[in-house]
């Protein structure tokens, strides 16, 4: 199978996650898309609300996406959440698939900053959503390797069709729609309970768990 894989702390969940995940699931025909919520995030401050609420909202969030399912494995680690580590585990766990790992540009031009980011490449094809104000520069170290390996979703599919054998190493770039939605936003809006912000934003279940539990008030 060909699984593409999207991490994050989802605090909360928010449709700026799911649709651009959707888009990548559909622009190279990917069996399933997996949501991967970390517990201690290396880059990232600890979640707000608790593991268990995060999960309890990305399984109200999925049920529209009959294709998204929802990993845990690193949310069920007491150790820092690093991307390599995951991915060599997925890999000797599904030895049989194709993994492609899902950042924006963003996390493109940090990625010398990721624990063994130069392993990925043996482990994953790398999903680049483009976003605006990013741009990877001649003289960051990832340059070389993206120069060698970009290419489109057309070009990957035509080079690794379905159900060919398992494959690893490209960096495909991606236009989707922008998502004008941050989690820090929503994080606050909530806090100052303005939903009215919220409410294009944050699938209706989930916002309707966020005020039931009360989660991200003052």
């Amino acid at each position: 199978m060909r699984i593409g894989i999207l991490g994050g702390t989802f605090d909360p969940v928010h449709y700026g996650h799911l649709r651009p995940a959707a888009e990548v699931l559909q622009l190279l025909q990917l069996d399933q898309l997996w949501l991967m919520p970390n517990n201690i995030p290396p880059h990232k401050q600890q979640a707000s609300a608790s593991a268990a609420q995060r999960l309890q909202m990305l399984q109200l969030a999925t049920g529209p996406f009959p294709q998204f399912s929802i990993n845990a494995v690193e949310l069920e680690r007491a150790t820092l959440s690093y991307s390599v580590t995951t991915l060599r585990q997925l890999r000797q766990e599904y030895p049989q698939d194709t993994f492609y790992f899902i950042m924006g540009t963003d996390s493109l031009v940090t990625l010398t900053t990721w624990q063994r980011w130069q392993e990925l490449f043996d482990l994953c094809h790398l999903v680049i959503c483009r976003r605006a104000g990013w741009q990877l520069q001649p003289d960051n170290p990832v340059y070389n390797q993206w120069q060698q390996r970009q290419t489109t979703p057309a070009q990957h599919l035509a080079n690794c069709p379905p159900a060919t054998a398992p494959s690893s190493g490209d960096i495909i770039m991606v236009d989707v729609a922008p998502q004008p939605y941050s989690s820090t936003a929503l994080r606050q809006a909530l806090a100052d309970n303005r939903l009215e912000p919220c409410q294009n934003a944050i699938p209706a279940s989930v916002l309707d768990y966020i005020t039931t539990q009360q989660l991200y008030r003052n």
